[in-house]
């Protein structure tokens, strides 16, 4: 079974149960004694926390009009079609992943096509209520070109979500080290502070734009231990970054 259908079997599992009761039975599901996880367990606990952190931040969901940039195999559109209502489009500059969410997503109010996060041009304007962003423009140096079209694409008072990992991180430590012992996996990436991220929001034209951060989950121990004892001291310290900004 492909991660797509996976994570579609886990989220039909769970009509019945509560968020936070999910939360806590997938995170004993992820993490058992010995240290192993199942890959889409963690994927769709991941996705549920940070949907979480999203509401608690006032972000509103319901039956609103959402694209997801860099939506991988689709698991947070998925989840918030199934819980909010949502009428979603993913978008991904992999054609392999898209061809496997339209061949296994058989949903009306869900759609995926193959595209780039510099080139909406096939997007009309003020088109969706809520875009979506997780770790994907910190991968090239057109991130304003990228933020410029996202704007343009989101309706009047519409709401951009990005995650990124954070300049003010023990996982920039991390990164650097791995670069260093030929290590790194993940191709270009230049991560910002909170602060440079605000500020180009604003040049761009984004309103209300707040931000906080997170640290990551226990697949990055170290960084996790570090990050949450610094953050005692340095509050806006953190790998995830969440900001969110309205047009």
């Amino acid at each position: 079974m492909n991660s797509i259908n996976l994570i579609k079997k886990l989220l039909d599992e769970k009509n019945n149960i509560e968020l936070t009761n999910y939360l806590s039975n997938i995170w004993n599901k992820v993490w058992s004694e010995n240290g192993e996880y199942n890959y889409a367990n963690l994927r769709l606990f991941k996705t549920a926390d940070k949907i979480k952190n999203i509401l608690d931040a006032g972000v509103n969901f319901n039956n609103k009009r959402v694209l997801d940039i860099g939506c991988g195999n689709g698991t947070t559109l998925m989840y918030l079609r199934k819980h909010f209502n949502i009428k979603g489009v993913g978008i991904d500059i992999s054609k392999n992943v898209v061809k496997k969410l339209q061949e296994n997503i058989k949903d009306a109010n869900l759609s995926f096509y193959e595209g780039d996060f510099r080139n909406l041009q096939t997007i009309e304007h003020n088109q969706f209520d809520i875009i979506l962003s997780f770790g994907v423009i910190e991968h090239f140096e057109e991130y304003g070109l990228a933020l410029a079209e996202a704007r343009r694409i989101l309706k009047p008072n519409g709401q951009l979500i990005l995650i990124q990992p954070h300049l003010f991180s023990f996982g920039f430590v991390q990164e650097q080290y791995l670069r260093l012992m030929n290590k790194w996996k993940f191709g270009k990436q230049k991560d910002f502070s909170c602060f440079y991220y605000r500020l180009l929001l604003q040049k761009l034209g984004f309103k209300d734009i707040k931000f906080f951060t997170k640290p990551p989950y226990h697949d990055m121990k170290f960084t996790r231990i570090f990050d949450t004892v610094i953050k005692k001291v340095i509050p806006f310290w953190g790998h995830y970054l969440y900001l969110i900004g309205k047009k």
